[in-house]
C-alpha cells in the first residue's frame, strides 16, 4: 500500500520499489489528511521529509489510478475510500470508468470512513454500518441497470429515475473489497463484497470471529466464501537482526504508528495506551491530539517492547511464523503498509530486503480452509 503523497516523483519511486519487491498488486490509500501527526515527520529521522514537506498533500487516488493503472500492469486498488466523502452515484460512475480505462485492472476498496478524513471537514461518520450497506446496494444496482431508469430506496440515498448508461466491461464490473472490523460490518462485507479487508491489530481470536461473520453472511447470501478474497493490512517491522529491530522500534514514525492503534491492541500486547484502554485508535481519533509537545509526551509510553508486542517483527521467517495461524485458517491476501520512506535509508534498505524474502516465502504458501466455508 502506497500513500499517494506529493511530489509525484515520490509516488513513482514507491511504485518502482513495489515492482522490485515482486508484489502482485499495488494499492493507494485515500486520505484527506494524514492519519499520523506532523511531529512524527522529521528530517533527522526521516530523510524524505527534506523533499516531502508534508504528509497531508494527498493526491486523489482515483486520479492517481487513472494515471498509473494499465491494462498490462499489475492490479491496482484503493485501500480504502469511504461512503461518507463519496456518494454511491459518484462511486458507480468513477469506478466503472476506471474499469473500462484499465481493462479490468482496478479494485474498489471501500469502508465506512475514518475520523481524520471526515469530522474535521464537517462530516459525520454515524451511523456507519447502515450507510455502508445502503451505498453498496446502490452501487451494485447502478452497475446492473445499464441505461435503464433506476429507482433506489435506501435510508441514506433515494434515487428517482436515475440513469447509469456506462455498461459493464464484457459483462464484468469492478471488484469491490469491503474493509470491515466489527461484526455488523463483516456481515455486510460477506453480503456485498468480492473481498474482505481486515486490519490485524489485535488477537487471532478477533480475526477468527470476524472471519466467521464474513463467511456466514456470504453463505446466507448464496455465495461461496472460499471463492472470495480474504485480505489483511499488515505493517511488519522487518529487520535482519535484533540491533536493527531495536533501532527501528525507536523511530518517531513507528512510534506514531503505535499510538494510532486502538487501546485494545495495547491491552492485548500487555500495555496501556496513553489515551486509555477504550481508545478506538485510527478510525475515531484525530491525529491532531498527538501534535506538538504531546507527541513527545505520549511517545514515552512507546517502548521497543511495546512496539514488538503491537506489530509482527523480526526476520522474514519470524513474521511468516507470526502469520501461520491466519494462513492456516484461510487468509489468502496480505496488504503490506509501506513505511520505508519514513525511516533512515539504512533501516529502510534492511527492511526491504527482508520484505522481499517474506514475499517470496508467502508466495509458496497455500491457505488452509476458510472457517465456515
Amino acid at each position: 500500500m502506497i500513500e499517494p503523497v506529493a511530489p509525484v516523483w515520490a509516488i513513482k519511486l514507491n511504485l518502482r520499489t513495489a515492482s522490485l519487491l515482486g508484489v502482485d498488486d499495488v494499492w493507494f490509500s485515500d486520505h484527506t489528511k494524514s492519519a499520523f501527526p506532523a511531529a512524527a515527520w522529521n528530517a533527522r529521522f526521516s530523510p524524505m521529509a527534506r523533499f516531502v514537506s508534508t504528509l497531508d498533500a494527498y493526491l486523489d487516488p482515483t486520479v492517481a489510478l487513472a494515471r498509473w493503472a494499465r491494462p498490462r500492469g499489475p492490479v491496482m486498488g484503493v485501500a480504502v475510500t469511504d461512503v461518507v466523502r463519496r456518494s454511491p452515484a459518484d462511486l458507480a460512475r468513477a469506478w466503472m470508468s476506471l474499469h473500462h480505462l484499465t481493462r479490468g485492472k482496478v479494485v474498489l476498496g471501500i469502508g465506512s470512513g475514518e475520523y481524520e478524513n471526515t469530522v474535521p471537514y464537517g462530516l459525520t461518520l454515524e451511523p456507519r454500518a447502515r450507510r455502508l450497506a445502503d451505498a453498496l446496494t446502490a452501487v451494485r444496482a447502478a452497475w446492473s441497470s445499464p441505461g435503464d431508469l433506476l429507482t433506489h430506496e435506501g435510508p441514506f440515498h433515494a434515487w428517482r429515475d436515475a440513469r447509469f448508461g456506462l455498461p459493464p466491461l464484457n459483462g464484468t464490473t469492478p471488484p469491490i473489497w469491503v474493509a470491515a472490523q466489527g461484526p455488523r460490518a463483516c456481515r455486510i462485507a460477506g453480503q456485498h463484497g468480492d473481498g474482505w479487508m481486515f486490519i490485524l491489530n489485535d488477537t487471532t481470536t478477533s480475526w477468527h470471529t470476524a472471519a466467521t461473520h464474513f463467511a456466514r453472511a456470504a453463505q446466507d447470501s448464496g455465495r461461496d466464501p472460499e471463492t472470495l478474497h480474504r485480505s489483511v493490512l499488515l505493517a511488519p517491522l522487518l529487520a535482519p537482526d535484533q540491533r536493527v529491530l531495536d533501532e527501528l522500534c525507536r523511530a518517531p514514525f513507528i512510534r506514531a504508528m503505535a499510538l494510532a492503534m486502538p487501546g485494545a491492541s495495547w491491552t492485548a500486547a500487555g500495555a496501556t495506551h496513553p489515551l486509555g484502554a477504550d481508545n478506538l485508535g485510527y478510525s475515531q481519533v484525530d491525529p491532531a491530539v498527538f501534535e506538538g509537545e504531546r507527541f513527545a509526551e505520549y511517545s514515552r509510553h512507546v517502548t521497543p517492547e511495546v512496539v514488538r508486542g503491537l506489530m509482527p517483527s523480526g526476520t522474514a521467517a519470524d513474521v511468516e511464523r507470526w502469520l501461520d495461524p491466519y494462513l492456516d485458517a484461510g487468509l489468502n491476501h496480505i496488504l503490506f503498509y509501506a513505511f520505508a520512506a519514513a525511516v533512515t535509508p539504512r533501516l529502510a534498505a534492511a527492511g526491504l530486503v527482508e520484505q522481499r524474502r517474506l514475499i517470496n516465502r508467502l508466495k509458496k504458501r497455500r491457505p488452509g480452509p476458510f472457517p465456515g466455508a
